[in-house]
């Protein structure tokens, strides 16, 4: 479905949206690599010649800037910052004239001369952050946007270029620690929704987008990453309720069009896909989306031929996608190719897809192939997935009554609840551990410990239970058990940042000083404006100077 991050602006159109908004009235860009070939106005021209200022270019080049001629500006800004060397805006303004001719790395050194030349200047860096993302040299844009951000911390620009950089080298968790107290816009609750979702927090994802909504509800982004978002948490209905709203609204958009279809499927509700699949299919015949969709849609038709040959065009472009093998096998099935069925059915299997009704149809198909022990042993296997699934569903609508109990204040039924929901499904993580959550809102620490301690067992990679249990053994003064949690917490997310800071803290109890600097290093490396990082470095640093002395 719709991808959290398909609407995000390129560095290039953010960095366009910005220089010209902030480019003073007055600003001077002008020549280009041959003199005779930029030519301003008389009046300009014969002022420079007459009196050659800095200011004189800078004059003759805002003409040629609001040519768009980056050619002449430049060559104009050079001459003006060899009368002006020192001067933080000119030398910004020939690093803004190179960037618009895609000269990056000539933009470079002005640049860094006018970020140096004026401490406070905000653009050098949003500008200097953009450009080396263009000649790929992100840990530099990291610097650069937060350099910017030490200026304004609340600088739009700052934090969609950060946010930007962290996403593409894959820190979620650096991009939650810097968005989830900031002001957000459109695309900033979009990289945040993002970064929860690639963190495994979808729960957090809905809430960010839904509380955006309020703000932007006529956002066709939004709204349809908020769809995407309700199927991942398995929040069916109300995706599609929230499909059709936008697809009412948005009829002929794309993107509205395939997330309004997908949430019809998943639920079910045939009568109405149908036009909406028709639809797409004359738009974007070629898109796996639209092909698999329909597939889906024409098998449960009973138009299993059109099935077959939407599925098969559907699989050569994804490949590794289990349910569009499972419902071209069964298409298959029904078309009597039994052994081109076993080939999907079984692909589908292979790549993960849980759906009972592969097993069951699988068994079917090896049936009619004369593979009887085989077909017992796939039957066995849907049965069992069957019950399974029947478990799950009970627990996921107990959680979600215990969620709505949780957001109403009755902590204690919403306990009742997860416990009924766990115990319906108890290699559940996610539902053990809201399970702990509501246990810790109710002061019941040590069965808050249990359950966190049934959440690792299940998955010990899960950073934010190992995270609590160790601050559970750390407040009962188990540093050792402290210690050994939150290492296993930063182990599985290098990147959790609260998660560094509660370690080094505990080696700090335990006077391992030299651990401890070393991971609270690592928690401001990911963060610098940390407060809680900062203030426990000068904690520790005196702490180790007072041992010292005694």
């Amino acid at each position: 479905m719709a991808v959290l991050r398909n609407f995000a602006l390129s560095p290039r159109s953010f960095v366009h949206r910005l220089v010209w908004l902030m480019v003073p009235a007055w600003f001077a860009l002008a020549a280009a690599p041959a003199r005779a070939a930029c030519t301003g106005p008389q009046a300009l021209e014969a002022k420079v010649r007459a009196h050659p200022t800095a200011a004189g270019w800078a004059e003759l080049g805002n003409w040629f800037g609001g040519q768009k001629n980056f050619a002449c500006a430049a060559q104009a800004l050079q001459s003006a910052v060899r009368l002006e060397p020192r001067s933080a805006q000119l030398t910004y303004l020939l690093g803004l004239a190179y960037y618009e001719q895609g000269k990056f790395d000539d933009a470079v050194a002005p640049l860094q001369r006018s970020a140096a030349a004026d401490g406070t200047a905000l653009k050098p860096h949003l500008l200097l952050g953009s450009v080396y993302v263009h000649v790929s040299r992100l840990a530099e844009a990291e610097a650069q946007w937060r350099a910017a951000l030490a200026i304004d911390p609340k600088s739009a620009m700052a934090l969609d270029g950060l946010s930007d950089a962290l996403m593409d080298q894959q820190k979620f968790d650096a991009v939650i620690a810097l968005l989830r107290s900031a002001p957000l816009d459109e695309k900033l609750t979009l990289e945040l929704a993002a970064a929860y979702s690639q963190a495994g927090l979808p729960v957090q994802a809905v809430d960010t987008v839904s509380k955006a909504m309020k703000t932007y509800p006529d956002s066709v982004p939004l709204a349809n990453t908020l769809v995407s978002l309700y199927i991942k948490v398995t929040r069916t209905l109300d995706a599609e309720k929230l499909a059709e709203q936008t697809y009412k609204a948005h009829p002929d958009d794309v993107g509205v069009q395939l997330a309004y279809l997908h949430s019809l499927v998943l639920n079910g509700d045939w009568t109405p896909a149908g036009p909406v699949g028709k639809k797409l299919l004359t738009e974007t015949p070629h898109d796996f989306e639209t092909l698999y969709l329909n597939g889906v849609l024409e098998r449960q038709e009973g138009d299993y031929a059109a099935a077959r040959d939407h599925l098969a065009e559907a699989v050569t472009l994804q490949p590794n996608h289990g349910s569009a093998h499972a419902n071209l096998g069964i298409a298959l099935a029904r078309l009597h190719d039994a052994a081109g069925a076993k080939a999907e059915l079984q692909k589908a299997i292979d790549l993960g897809n849980p759906e009972p009704e592969t097993y069951f149809e699988l068994a079917n198909v090896l049936r009619a192939l004369g593979e009887t022990d085989a077909a017992r042993s796939e039957m066995q296997q849907y049965q069992e997935i069957v019950k399974e699934n029947n478990n799950t569903i009970l627990a996921v609508s107990k959680a979600g009554e215990a969620a709505q109990a949780f957001d109403k204040g009755d902590t204690q039924h919403a306990i009742d609840l997860y416990r009924e929901a766990f115990t319906a499904a108890p290699k559940n993580a996610l539902i053990g551990y809201r399970l702990a959550t509501a246990l810790d809102k109710a002061g019941d620490l040590d069965g808050e410990r249990t359950a966190l301690e049934q959440v690792i067992a299940i998955d010990p990679t899960i950073a934010l239970a190992q995270n609590q249990l160790g601050y559970l053994e750390s407040q009962r003064g188990d540093y050792a058990a402290a210690e050994g949690h939150f290492r296993a917490a930063v182990n599985a997310a290098p990147r959790f940042a609260e998660a560094w800071i509660n370690l080094a803290a505990t080696l700090g109890v335990e006077s391992k000083f030299s651990d401890a600097r070393q991971a609270v290093e690592t928690a401001l490396a990911i963060d610098p404006s940390d407060a809680q990082a900062q203030q426990l470095s000068h904690e520790l640093a005196d702490a180790k100077n007072q041992t010292s002395k005694n």
